[in-house]
């Protein structure tokens, strides 16, 4: 039997419904995340407002502090945690998704896909021009720039 192996776009699955967790695509491949735990999206409303109120009182671009996808590639898309958009860059945003690497990318590490976060993103975000990238580290109480 031969088994035909079709990597995914971010086209064939803009439309999925949001209800099952966050859909991100890595290599081709679909990748399901659980909802983020109370702990980890308290995290992202505190740094979510500090960071949101500190660039719409700049008027520096646009921040984002829930999910957002974020197309990098043709088979690359993720969700960060929260990122941020430069004003001369708001071009790439469209009305569901960014179009290109933000200009910061913060992830709060979730311990159930820790390695995806620290590994797998740090590596996307890097290879596809993302310029700064912030894992936030609930456990070690840190936060790597």
């Amino acid at each position: 039997m031969n088994v035909i192996v079709k990597k995914l776009t971010w086209d064939e699955i803009k439309d999925f419904p949001e209800s099952h967790g966050r859909t991100e695509i890595v290599d081709g491949e679909l990748v399901v995340s659980p909802t983020p735990s109370g702990p980890h999206q308290r995290i992202c409303t505190l740094l979510g407002i500090r960071i949101g109120n500190f660039v719409l009182d700049k008027d520096l671009g646009e921040f984002y502090s829930s999910p957002y996808h974020v197309v990098l590639a043709e088979h690359v898309n993720y969700e960060p945690d929260l990122c941020f958009i430069r004003k001369d860059r708001r071009h790439i945003v469209q009305e569901t998704f960014i179009d290109g690497p933000p200009d910061l990318a913060i992830e709060v590490i979730s311990e159930s896909n820790r390695t995806h976060d620290t590994v797998v993103k740090f590596r996307d975000y890097a290879r596809y021009g993302v310029q700064e990238y912030w894992l936030v580290d609930r456990r070690a109480g840190l936060i790597t720039i």
